[in-house]
Order: C-alpha cells, then sequence, then structure tokens
C-alpha cells in the first residue's frame, strides 16, 4: 500500500490526448513545472463546469493551436508523486490532429515521435507507460 502524503489538499483531475500523424505521436517538451524540460501529450486540468472532452480540445487549443478530429476516449490513470505532492486522475483521450501546429510558451518544443524514438526521451508522469500501452494496442 502506497503510504499517503497528508499534505495533499484534493485529487487533480486532467484531461491529455494522444494526437497520432503517420504512426506517431505529439509530444510537447514542457516549459512549466511539475516535469519542466520533460516531454508530454499535451493536455491539461479539467475546469468546473467542463466536461473532460471539452478540456481535451479546449488544452489542445491553447497549447498546439491544433483541432482534434475523431476524439475518443482511450484510457484513464492515477498518478501520484509524493515528492511533487501532485495526485491527479488523469483521462486520456486519442485523435487525429487538424491544423497548423503552434506552441504557447508552456512548453519549449514540439515534435512527433514514433515508439522507438519515445523509448529513448525524458518523458513526464506516466506517460513512457501510458505510451508504450498505446503503440502495442492501436498504431500496428
Amino acid at each position: 500500500m502506497t503510504k499517503i502524503n497528508k499534505g495533499f489538499k484534493y485529487v487533480k483531475t486532467t484531461a491529455g490526448c494522444i494526437l497520432i500523424k503517420n504512426k506517431k505521436v505529439l509530444l510537447l517538451k514542457r516549459n512549466v513545472q511539475p516535469e519542466k524540460n520533460k516531454w508530454c501529450i499535451p493536455g491539461g486540468h479539467i475546469e468546473i463546469g467542463e466536461s473532460p472532452e471539452t478540456t481535451v480540445r479546449r488544452e489542445i487549443k491553447e497549447e498546439t493551436n491544433l483541432k482534434i478530429k475523431n476524439l475518443k476516449f482511450y484510457i484513464y490513470d492515477n498518478e501520484y508523486f509524493p515528492r511533487q505532492n501532485f495526485h491527479a486522475v488523469v483521462l486520456t483521450f486519442q485523435g487525429i490532429p487538424n491544423g497548423k501546429l503552434k506552441i504557447n510558451n508552456e512548453s519549449s518544443n514540439a515534435k512527433y515521435f514514433s515508439l522507438k524514438e519515445i523509448k529513448k526521451l525524458n518523458l513526464a508522469f506516466h506517460h513512457k507507460k501510458l505510451l508504450t500501452k498505446f503503440f502495442k494496442e492501436k498504431i500496428k
């Protein structure tokens, strides 16, 4: 059993999206804490009154200037990082990017990666495990 950090006030709920283009996945290099300078899928916190689908569409537009075609729910995860005093329930979707990629200041870089390339990257949160599973199940 995981030891619970009593400093937590609440569990965050986030939504992200695996954007697939030419059998590669879009990752952003974080320019903010937590996990600054690590690669991740785009996404963010669900705001009060938002559905997870609305959050994903809003966050992707804010972070990448892209819209999402064929948005589908993929999987959820529980991310708990005691050192960072961070606990989130993560809802992950998948979709196809549409539009011209342009990142905001939350990221320092953006690029599409294959699974082989992803295995060599320093990824944020549980994204390496998530993307390895996704490639095995969804990208042939």
